[in-house]
């Protein structure tokens, strides 16, 4: 048996470093993308309500159910938006806080929605108030068919009335 230089058990734990560094940086990175690559899906239309249960005075609270039928075992995704008629038309945007991501709720007797994570508010209309949010509630794709409001399972852009 042959002595084992130091060039050579230098080079091999350089080599067996650089390899445990592409795992630890590579592994997360390469799991990001396929999960972006997963989640991506077609466009579905969901009906929220008709659009005689909105009002223009206070939003309303539905859970529409997507399904995730790119994904094995045909699984569903419920979420939670709220519904108000403006000067435009019906607006349905989500229950999702932007700041950590908590639902949101109506506090009638407040006349603002509130998020009861970290304190922060938004008007009827998902509009930010203040608080530590970075952006109002985002704005769902939606459609007006025959008196029914159907939403798609994308946003049309953060919400600017």
């Amino acid at each position: 048996m042959k002595p084992v230089r130091r060039r050579t058990l230098l080079q091999a734990a350089i080599a067996a470093i650089a390899g445990l560094v592409t795992l630890l940086v590579g592994g997360p990175l390469l799991a990001f993308f396929a999960d972006a690559w997963r989640r991506r899906q077609p466009r579905q239309w969901v009906k929220v309500c008709d659009l005689a249960e909105l009002n223009s005075i206070e939003p309303t609270h539905f859970r529409v159910v997507f399904k995730l039928d790119h994904l094995q075992g045909g699984l569903e995704e419920v979420r939670g938006v709220y519904a108000i008629l403006t000067d435009k038309g019906p607006l349905v945007f989500s229950n999702v806080c932007t700041h950590m991501h908590c639902s949101v709720r109506w506090l009638a007797w407040r006349q603002q929605i509130t998020c009861p994570c970290h304190g922060g508010f938004y008007d009827r209309w998902g509009q930010l108030i203040g608080g530590p949010p970075p952006f109002s509630l985002p704005v769902y794709e939606l459609q007006v068919r025959e008196g029914e409001v159907f939403i798609a399972n994308a946003y049309v852009a953060r919400n600017y009335l």
